[in-house]
């Protein structure tokens, strides 16, 4: 289970084949775009950026089709993004 202070950690990102092209465009700084595109657990989800699936964590309730704002914190050796909820997702979770 993430922590609530813990960024969204990939696990094993670089391990993956064909996503060497999509860490090589990222930089700690970048904000970047997501979708949930499954929720595995309630921490757990497959997001989708940039055109890739990857396994995320994240201690917020996302929920499938939820869209989400990812800030790169770092790069290597494991990507580690902090992510949060985009627009609605957000206004939803404040007014739940």
């Amino acid at each position: 289970m993430a922590n609530q202070n813990d960024p969204t950690v990939l696990r094993d990102l670089q391990a993956l084949p064909g996503l060497e092209k999509f860490v090589d465009r990222l930089k700690p700084g970048m904000e970047l775009e997501g979708r949930i595109v499954h929720v595995l657990t309630n921490d757990v989800f497959i997001l989708r950026v940039l055109g890739n699936n990857i396994l995320a964590e994240s201690n917020y309730p996302f929920k499938k089709f939820d869209e989400a704002i990812l800030h790169v914190r770092a790069v290597s050796p494991k990507l580690v993004f902090h992510m949060r909820p985009s627009g609605l997702e957000q206004n939803r979770a404040l007014y739940a």
